[in-house]
């Protein structure tokens, strides 16, 4: 069974590449104005990639990215609903479509400590899985103003072939370990869900330092939804690179990346505070769950850091890998604990 549905993923993947494709293509027939202007990003996350032996907390998420004009003129995009709800506040950026478009398929799941169990694991954090379809746009004007960025998200809670992706990626690392609680996940079966975020970040400073390059900048942003916060970060890079201040985005791999060139070569990092309200991966939704964390037991102020290292393969592709750092999410019992992650991300431009 497990087989048969790894084979399904294998058709299914090439099939939503096509879907996002598609509107590229039939622009790019007779015409050269997308030249250059589009990029698609293939990311993995896992906490192998930070050296942690420990599958437990954000255990990992495959995600396929598309950046650009095509981004907004895809069969599945939700940038004409992303539009609706930005006009509602944003009149000047909701009925404007911006070329600066991202479009996202994404896989991500969390696990407890103790993924050896069949029967439900608490005092811990609960299994749970998210399968999303984000839809982001980035507004910018000149370099000394601020940049703004939307995100509207559908998705499902506790989809059935979590753990056959989970274990289908152990096998594939050539680890032996098989996590056995997934029917115990956040929504088990299936539950729809939605987020929205809204981001203004702005330019603190940019120079030479030593003969390298270097920007440095802020943002601030709130979120409603399945994960409801606000969020103030701070971040930079130093080295050499070709593409814009508010590009940058390494806390937030579902915006829009434009892609670099040869010879790109530069470090990133940042801190962000954040203050949360809800976060339906612990606490659940509106389906029964059976291990759900009380909110009383959850921290509200979390911190996050991060670096990472990015290079330009060629004019048309870079290779970025990014290591994550974050304070515990919950305030007593086995899930009280910081975790990391890390991220290898391609990104081809077209």
């Amino acid at each position: 069974m497990r087989q048969n549905l790894l084979q399904s993923l294998r058709l299914c993947v090439p099939a939503l590449a096509c879907l996002l494709a598609w509107p590229a293509a039939q622009a790019a027939q007779g015409s050269g104005l997308n030249a250059g202007a589009n990029s698609w990003t293939l990311g993995v996350e896992n906490d192998l990639f930070a050296g942690s032996h420990r599958d437990a907390d954000y255990t990992g998420g495959f995600m396929f990215t598309m950046s650009g004009p095509d981004a907004s003129r895809a069969l599945i995009s939700l940038d004409p609903i992303l539009g609706a709800i930005d006009s509602l506040w944003l009149p000047n950026r909701g009925s404007d479509p911006s070329s600066k478009a991202g479009l996202q398929i994404s896989m991500q799941a969390w696990t407890p400590d103790d993924t050896d169990s069949k029967t439900p694991v608490y005092n811990d954090r609960p299994y749970a899985s998210l399968l999303a379809l984000t839809s982001t746009r980035m507004t910018v004007g000149r370099d000394d103003e601020a940049a703004w960025a939307s995100s509207l998200t559908i998705g499902v809670l506790g989809a059935g072939f979590a753990e056959d992706i989970h274990r289908g990626f152990h096998k594939l690392v050539g680890s032996g370990h098989s996590p056995k609680g997934y029917d115990h996940q956040i929504s088990d079966g299936g539950e729809p869900t939605l987020r929205y975020t809204l981001r203004r970040q702005a330019l603190l400073g940019e120079g030479m330092f030593g003969g390298t390059r270097q920007d440095f900048k802020w943002a601030i942003e709130g979120s409603a939804g399945y994960l409801t916060e606000a969020v103030l970060t701070a971040s930079g890079r130093i080295g050499r690179y070709s593409t814009p201040w508010w590009s940058m985005n390494t806390e937030h791999s579902e915006y829009y990346a434009p892609r670099g060139t040869e010879g790109d070569l530069y470090l990133s990092y940042g801190l962000t505070g954040k203050l949360r309200g809800y976060n339906a991966m612990l606490e659940g939704q509106f389906r029964h769950s059976d291990v759900t964390v009380r909110r009383s037991n959850l921290e509200t102020a979390i911190g996050e850091a991060w670096f990472g290292v990015t290079w330009g393969i060629t004019n048309s592709t870079t290779l970025s890998y990014v290591m994550r750092y974050q304070t515990a999410e919950i305030k007593h019992g086995k899930g009280s604990r910081d975790f990391g992650s890390g991220g290898v991300y391609l990104n081809y431009g077209y």
